[in-house]
């Protein structure tokens, strides 16, 4: 079930961002975030962007947002997107229908242009945004280091037809 974000959802969303920040490439925090660092973040979030939540049992196995893409008054209509999935669920087919939501609502929300970053190599995360829409526009080459290793960043874009 894809519902909208809802507090109770936070600690679950914390607890899946934290993983992929102890395990994971595909995010370039190297600290796990405080439950409160992240209520803060959805609290700027919110009033402009929608958040959904895609749920299991009643649990929490993935969720999915826009957010500023650039704080420019030229770019309010550019929105950088994100999904993560719980590592139990990676594969599972939740994260098309999950992101297709979040298109869906930011293009009625009328939007124009999707930006998403990724850690390269990650095909299953490219596949997923070429299969949505997404074109490849770049790679920033060795753009971050974590696990002592340096890791490129490719950018993708969607332009909304709205």
């Amino acid at each position: 079930m894809i519902r909208a974000f809802q507090q109770k959802g936070l600690y679950a969303i914390v607890d899946i961002l934290n993983y992929y920040v102890k395990n994971d490439v595909c995010i370039f925090q190297v600290e796990p975030y405080s439950f409160e660092e992240i209520e803060a973040k959805f609290k700027c979030i919110l009033p402009t962007y929608p958040v959904f939540i895609q749920e299991h049992n009643d649990n929490v196995v993935g969720f999915a947002y826009g957010a500023r893409w650039r704080d420019k008054p030229a770019y309010a209509k550019s929105v950088e997107t994100t999904i993560y999935v719980h590592p139990e669920y990676k594969h599972a087919g939740i994260g098309e229908p999950l992101y297709r939501k979040l298109i869906e609502t930011l293009t009625q929300m009328d939007f124009h242009l999707l930006v998403a970053g990724m850690t390269m190599p990650n095909l299953g995360s490219q596949r997923l945004h070429e299969k949505l829409g997404f074109e490849k526009v770049g790679v920033f080459k060795d753009a971050g280091m974590k696990f002592g290793q340096w890791h490129s960043v490719g950018f993708w874009q969607k332009i909304l037809k709205n």
